[in-house]
């Protein structure tokens, strides 16, 4: 009965207050309000690749695969959940997010009550959480949210054990903090910043000051906590080398990786810290452009906040430092493999939101120092001023903050709703659904939909290949379609084609029996996608057998006068034709090719 009894003190304690009852208020809200922008939002770019892979049978090679030099065997697992049993299915994503969401704010909660433990100061610091800008990228754009709440729950995991370690020295604590580490290893590699977060905070927690603390956070648990964080992070190392090689692009000029690192910390991150930048110019969907009162204002608040709580309680620098540090490598991460892309890459704030989590576990150490501080004036002779209640200026606040973020939020969510993609992908399924028995050549993806950095995978089929509605692609076909710019399936033209040579018969062209023939070309084509088109008539059943440039379809026949359509490549120069024939018996069958035609094909008007 104890144990239990301690277990619900530790899970409901921090809600049995009136802070607890506002922290579930905002969560709510932030539910309410994420559900709003997720349920207007869609699948876009990566998403469709990683669905497309997440359709393979499962197994360890498909969960490890190397994507782009990555290694996250859980975002795949996510891949293949979705593609077998909900494929394209926004909405089982808006309640996947929300239910993270709610798990990650929960958690947060927790951590903030053991750091600051019956102070209001926790309800402005879990908005910041909550509501930070920053974020709305990561949970909006489903390929990064399976790797960002996943992370942001682990770390806060990962924080609340080891602050239970702390102050209640309870065994599993540190195990738990190990679980949750090798968990969110499995979602992205920047949960290899755990122990930078959390090393930190053992620094602020010790009972020891100055750079001495570093000192006793390592001795007191070198061999239950660092020792085995140290191996597992080796480890993890020694496997993504093996699976995901990490290959750093070219750091290019001096002035341009300043400029990336610049724009990153100065110009995305601590704006977007303070709810901010409100009013910026978007370039593309996801690049921010500050307005440089932006920049300056949130420069302001936030120097002030430090230079403020440093001069007030010196052992506030842990938290800012905290954020420092994480500031940095996160940015030293950016620098190493989006270099090459440009210095205008640090202004993508989904690549700053792996902040988010830690920034209100940093406010919270420097709040926490501010808190313990002795005061600097004799009680005596300080002058008698009315101070508002806590939970006045916490709400104050929290209001404020929340404000500051809506503002930015509206200003910016319209471009993560890709509308392009819901309009394309549910006329191009609609369109499946009225014509069934159509067969679709797989040609490119708008670059809107899926950007022409995908080279060959940014195709049609990988949009809509696993969608309910089973598409069928590149087969030869009687009724092959494209897909238009708008997604409707349109006959297709060809261009820049070249005819068959002319023959002599007039009666049937080239007749093509089970002996087999050669139509030549009137000029080679060459191409990495073709189509060939031949126009035959025939009584006789069964397939016709069509090589070119050593690649054999076979061709269903149909009685009577008929045009069929299929996929070529390379260095076409003729088509060599024969009948497959096998229930005429010595019956001898005739296909009879009046024309063929081999071009690029393009969608009709």
């Amino acid at each position: 009965m104890a144990e239990s009894s301690s277990i619900w003190r530790t899970w409901a304690g921090p809600w049995r207050s009136a802070a607890g009852a506002v922290a579930l208020v905002l969560i709510a809200g932030q539910a309410v309000w994420r559900g709003v922008l997720l349920g207007r939002g869609f699948f876009t770019q990566d998403d469709y690749l990683m669905l497309r892979l997440g359709a393979e049978p499962l197994s360890w090679g498909m969960l490890t695969q190397d994507y782009s030099g990555h290694f996250f065997p859980g975002g795949f697992l996510f891949a293949w959940a979705h593609a077998h049993h909900a494929p394209l299915d926004w909405g089982v994503v808006v309640v996947e997010i929300l239910l993270m969401q709610a798990v990650a704010a929960v958690l947060l909660w927790m951590v903030l009550c053991r750091m600051l433990p019956g102070s209001w100061a926790r309800v402005p610091l879990l908005a910041v959480g909550l509501a930070c800008p920053l974020a709305l990228w990561p949970t909006q754009w489903w390929a990064v949210a399976i790797q960002f709440l996943p992370i942001s729950i682990c770390l806060l995991l990962a924080v609340w054990a080891l602050l239970v370690h702390l102050q209640e020295g309870r065994r599993w604590a540190l195990p738990a903090v190990l679980a949750a580490t090798a968990a969110g290893l499995l979602f992205q590699e920047r949960a290899a910043l755990f122990p930078v977060v959390l090393g930190l905070i053992a620094c602020a927690f010790s009972p020891v000051s100055g750079p001495r603390a570093i000192v006793a956070a390592l001795r007191s648990r070198l061999l239950t906590l660092w020792a085995p964080l140290a191996v597992l992070l080796g480890g993890y190392l020694v496997l993504h080398r093996a699976t995901a090689p990490i290959e750093a692009t070219s750091a290019g000029s001096t002035g341009g990786g300043l400029e990336l690192v610049g724009n990153f910390v100065f110009r995305n991150a601590v704006p977007g810290f303070v709810g901010g930048p409100w009013t910026p110019t978007v370039l593309g969907d996801s690049l921010l452009m500050p307005p440089t009162y932006a920049v300056v204002l949130a420069w302001l608040v936030v120097g002030s906040a430090v230079v403020w709580t440093v001069v007030r309680a010196r052992p506030a620098l842990w938290g800012w430092l905290l954020l420092a540090v994480y500031a940095l490598i996160d940015v030293g991460l950016l620098f190493a493999g989006r270099s090459m892309m440009g210095g205008l890459f640090g202004l993508i704030p989904r690549y700053a939101a792996d902040m988010v989590p830690v920034l209100p576990v940093a406010l919270a150490l420097v709040v926490r120092a501010v808190l313990a501080a002795p005061a600097s004036v004799p009680r005596a002779r300080r002058l008698r001023v009315p101070r508002p209640p806590g939970a006045v200026v916490a709400v104050g606040l929290t209001l404020a903050y929340v404000a500051s973020a809506a503002v930015t939020t509206a200003a910016v969510a319209s471009y993560s709703y890709n509308d392009e993609d819901r309009r394309y992908v549910e006329t191009l399924r609609a369109e499946l659904r009225d014509q069934p028995d159509a067969v679709i050549f797989d040609g490119r993806a708008p670059d809107g939909v899926m950007i022409g950095w995908f080279a060959d995978d940014a195709r049609v089929s990988t949009m809509v290949g696993i969608a309910p509605e089973s598409p069928v692609f590149d087969l030869p076909s009687h009724r092959m379609r494209m897909v238009g710019s708008d997604g409707r399936l349109r006959p297709i033209d060809l261009v820049a084609s070249a005819r068959s040579e002319p023959t002599d018969d007039e009666a049937c062209g080239y007749p093509i029996t089970r002996d087999g023939g050669v139509i030549p070309l009137a000029e080679p084509m060459s191409g990495e996608r073709m189509v060939a088109r031949i126009s035959y008539y025939t009584a006789a059943k069964g397939m016709l057998r069509v090589a070119a440039s050593g690649d054999e379809q076979a061709v269903p026949l149909r009685g009577g006068l008929n045009v069929v359509d299929l996929v070529v490549r390379g260095d076409v120069d003729a088509l060599e034709m024969s009948l497959l024939d096998e229930d005429a018996g010595d019956e001898v069958g005739t296909v009879c090719v009046v024309a063929v035609e081999v071009g690029y094909p393009v969608p009709r008007d």
